[in-house]
């Protein structure tokens, strides 16, 4: 049990009960991306602790994770900086400065090993995630009524939206927000989301402006969205990298990830 009123944690504190994502500095740019706990026996965790001490976080081999949109780019520049978000009911913890390596166990599984310089990880406001910007109208339902409302931008742990005019969505309630995105087939609902409202102020037009948590439950789900609309707009904009492949093979991807890790190790 992690103790909800404490503003760190230590690293090793960390288990597979957290969302995990590390946020990496392309150039100019934050883009955040899931990683998830190593699935790993005791006889296996016996076995990094031997290697490489007690304050490490052992992942699941990033390749498996990072999703192909992220993979089919080439980046022209390199990655300067690793902070890790570590996301639980209670709280967000943050990191900042971790390395991550990958390596192979005896039995011949690969994983990578997450290090930070600091085994103390700091809370973070909920909504300081990296977040993306929406403007898009989306429903809400709240006490069984649905409003219309405007999403400015998302994180996975919150998001700001605009009511309009004298709608009104009660402060510390749950709400359930339904996500949609446009595809091939026209706009589709792609999740609900449990959230509330924290804190609110008047907009010059009168309408109102509402900031939100959203429940940790969604939190992996969240990444994923978020890491993949962030790539999008990157490779739309051909920010850092150029798109030169849409679907890459096994080695080229190895080559990738390869790469990405071997510039923060440099």
């Amino acid at each position: 049990m992690i103790d909800r009123n404490s503003d760190k944690l230590l690293i090793n504190r960390v288990t597979k009960e957290f969302t995990l994502s590390v946020i990496a500095l392309v150039e100019k740019q934050e883009i955040e991306l899931p990683v998830e706990y190593a699935n790993i026996s005791d006889v296996e965790k016996e076995e990094i602790r031997s290697r490489f001490g007690s304050d490490v976080i052992p992942l699941e081999n990033v390749i498996k994770v990072w999703e192909e949109r992220l993979l089919a780019a080439s980046f022209k520049g390199k990655l300067t900086s690793l902070r890790l978000i570590a996301v639980n009911t209670e709280s967000v913890f943050g990191w900042e400065n971790v390395k991550i390596y990958k390596t192979k166990l005896s039995n011949g599984k690969v994983i990578n090993i997450l290090r930070s310089a600091n085994v103390v990880g700091r809370k973070i406001n909920r909504r300081k995630g990296v977040r993306i910007a929406m403007n898009r109208t989306m429903l809400l339902q709240q006490d069984g009524k649905f409003h219309n409302i405007v999403v400015k931008d998302l994180s996975y742990c919150g998001m700001g939206f605009v009511l309009q005019g004298t709608c009104t969505v009660k402060s510390g309630e749950p709400f359930t927000l339904f996500l949609t995105e446009n595809k091939a087939d026209g706009e589709k609902v792609v999740g609900k989301f449990i959230g509330k409202v924290v804190n609110t102020r008047e907009l010059e037009d009168g309408d109102t402006f509402c900031g939100c948590i959203l429940s940790s439950e969604h939190a992996a789900f969240l990444q994923r969205f978020i890491a993949r609309k962030q790539m999008e707009e990157l490779r739309g904009r051909r920010f850092g990298f150029e798109s030169n492949q849409i679907v890459p093979t096994d080695s080229l991807k190895e080559q990738y990830i390869d790469s990405l890790l071997d510039s923060l190790n440099s």
